[in-house]
């Protein structure tokens, strides 16, 4: 029976498919214009954009991959698929980094002569402010979805963007240079700040892959919202893990060990329960143990 996709998996869908129709034309104009001028510093710059535009395909493919529910093979589902591809495209950053080192290392080894273009200056100006729209609306639902992997994505287009900073920088610079030792230094200042994000993203996709606890103020935070429900004298034990996008809560309670199983359960259920659906804590499931609750010995 095919699986439906959620509203979230659908939102990463529809911002895929708007980065790859913008990433589309981008790539079009910058190769046009950097073939019909000659100008490697473009050229390289429309490649970086062709590699945004297949790593938003490669996200749809991930949506529809981690989507299906636990079946017998996979009893906790397939969300860990996400994170695999969020460390695929932080290693892809990390690729996109060192051509640009590579690059600038070569233009400041061997510079070359450059001049002015403002058919270039344009579409590389146009490229910055379409790039930076991109990186704002990915970002947006990144956050809003809690989306390591559209994070990644939106990185993507940010380095693109820098890049293309530097090309700008380049080619404005040549009017007085007359070559493009500027640009290439800019290009390897943009590649070490690629490189340190890339590497935050990566942190985060093997956190979610090795089952990571979630951090301490979420914690704090399930504990607080545990002890509201009547009835629960105290928490035992708390273990959490992270797992892709998701959090998995193990928790022990004490309740009062007069009442009877049906009231103890009912409590156990009020507490998995309110877990679940509180907002920004994007647990898909929690266990509750009972215990019964020992009054210390004064």
């Amino acid at each position: 029976m095919k699986e439906k996709l959620s509203e979230s998996a659908k939102t990463i869908i529809k911002v895929s498919v708007i980065t790859i129709i913008a990433n589309f034309i981008l790539v079009a104009v910058k190769m046009i214009l950097g073939l019909v001028y000659g100008n490697l510093s473009v050229i390289s710059d429309g490649v970086h954009s062709a590699s945004d535009f297949f790593t938003s395909f490669l996200i749809i493919a991930a949506v529809f991959l981690s989507s299906p529910k636990h079946d017998k093979k996979h009893n906790y589902g397939h969300e860990k698929i996400e994170p695999l591809i969020t460390l695929f495209l932080a290693i892809v950053l990390v690729s996109v980094a060192g051509v640009l080192i590579w690059q600038g290392i070569e233009g400041i080894i061997t510079p070359k002569a450059a001049k002015l273009n403002w058919y270039l200056i344009s579409v590389t100006i146009l490229s910055i402010i379409i790039k930076e729209a991109m990186f704002w609306y990915e970002i947006y639902y990144a956050k809003k979805l809690n989306s390591a992997m559209l994070k990644a994505d939106a990185w993507h287009s940010r380095s693109d963007s820098l890049s293309s900073v530097a090309v700008l920088i380049g080619l404005i610079c040549s009017t007085f240079m007359k070559t493009n030792l500027i640009e290439s230094i800019a290009v390897l200042v943009v590649a070490l700040f690629i490189i340190k994000v890339a590497i935050n993203i990566c942190r985060s996709a093997i956190n979610q892959l090795v089952d990571k606890a979630a951090s301490e103020c979420t914690c704090k935070r399930i504990e607080e919202i545990t002890k509201q429900v009547q009835g629960v004298e105290n928490v035992d034990s708390l273990h959490t893990r992270i797992f892709g996008n998701k959090i998995y809560v193990d928790i022990e309670i004490a309740v009062d060990g007069r009442l009877s199983v049906d009231e103890s359960h009912a409590i156990a259920e009020e507490v998995h329960d309110k877990l679940e659906s509180t907002a920004g804590l994007h647990i898909k499931h929690c266990m509750v143990h009972v215990n019964p609750h020992k009054e210390e010995s004064t």
